[in-house]
């Protein structure tokens, strides 16, 4: 028999009182003793709390009242001879052994890692192509209105080649069947160099500096080709969904509109900074070689044209690992789109 102090509550009062819990191993019985408490207990009608740390525990009975023990040591041998089945103690083995603490650690960090790189990616998927056209109309118009006053400026195209162009890319949408409503936006960029980039909306804006850069008007068709992939695909609605996910969750959760128009303001930077990820880049080069396929063109005339801009843009003097980089290395994708079959 095993004698431990313990602090009684009867479940019916808060008044504490001063007890003595006696463990009787032979015949299962769990005696309670003090000035004003007198119980004998059933194994049947105890139930021993899990450890955590070095806290102290509760030992609840069947009537509603329960014992704090502080000697956890000791709590923990009786029950070994008292109560052998009795598992109340697994928590705290658990927390204290330092082999199970770095296989947690690890299997967070697993679940983690996958939640990160295939569950976000797969709701943000999900969720970009549930959104209304009307949402996606909005967050264009007001991503191209903040481009048009911090980063974008009227463009020094004729009206005669601006006119060329749509027409361009009108009749390669014809021919290629697609009926996405898309809308040109012609541009100069400060600063910024040549480049295109589409809207949530279906709004693609090229800039004067591609136009100058492409020796073939065949060549901006094909840069158009590839933004619209990206429109299709809805590439930069889950991009900035996965970047945004907290911003996101928060804002469904609380109704905080400023958190939504947080979600909102991180399209125009995230747009020029083209941090599309490198499956987003060569989904799009694919579907752009199928569709100018489609038209009657060649997709060489968008090989061409990522030559030109990676030159223009010096992307080649970047000396970053492959997994470090957006977008695919330059060569890799010409390579990919003049093998594509």
């Amino acid at each position: 028999m095993t004698d431990i102090p313990a602090t009684y509550f009867d479940g019916r009062t808060s008044r504490p009182h001063a007890v003595t819990l006696r463990w009787h191993a032979l015949d299962g019985v769990l005696e309670v003793a003090g000035e004003e408490v007198a119980l004998r207990l059933a194994r049947r009608d105890v139930t021993v709390e899990s450890r955590l740390g070095r806290g102290p525990r509760f030992i609840r009975f069947a009537d509603g009242g329960r014992c704090e023990v502080a000697d956890n040591d000791t709590l923990d041998a009786v029950i070994a001879t008292w109560a052998p089945q009795h598992g109340g103690n697994w928590l705290h083995r658990l927390e204290t052994s330092w082999r199970l603490v770095a296989v947690a650690v690890v299997v967070l960090g697993a679940a983690m890692w996958a939640a990160i790189h295939h569950g976000l990616p797969w709701g943000a998927k999900k969720v970009a192509f549930m959104l209304p056209a009307e949402f996606t109309r909005v967050l264009g118009d007001q991503t191209l209105e903040a481009l048009d006053r911090a980063m974008l400026a009227p463009t020094t195209l004729t009206h005669e080649r601006q006119i060329k162009l749509r027409a361009d890319f009108a009749a390669f949408l014809q021919a290629a069947g697609d009926t996405t409503p898309y809308q040109i936006e012609f541009r100069a960029l400060k600063g910024q160099g040549a480049n295109a980039f589409a809207l949530p909306s279906g709004t693609i804006v090229i800039s004067d500096e591609l136009v100058l850069l492409a020796e073939d008007d065949r060549e901006i068709v094909a840069v158009l080709a590839h933004e619209c992939a990206h429109v299709r695909h809805r590439h930069v609605l889950r991009a900035v969904l996965q970047n945004s996910a907290v911003v996101v969750a928060f804002a469904l959760v609380t109704g905080d509109a400023s958190s939504t128009a947080a979600f909102g303001g991180a399209v125009p930077t995230w747009l020029l900074q083209s941090k599309f990820s490198r499956e987003f880049e060569r989904e799009a080069d694919a579907d752009a070689v199928e569709k100018l396929r489609a038209a009657g063109l060649d997709p060489a005339h968008l090989a061409t044209m990522l030559g030109r801009l990676s030159s223009a843009h010096g992307d080649d003097k970047l000396a970053l690992p492959e997994y470090a980089r957006s977008h695919p290395p330059t060569q890799e994708r010409i390579n990919a789109i003049k093998g594509a079959r």
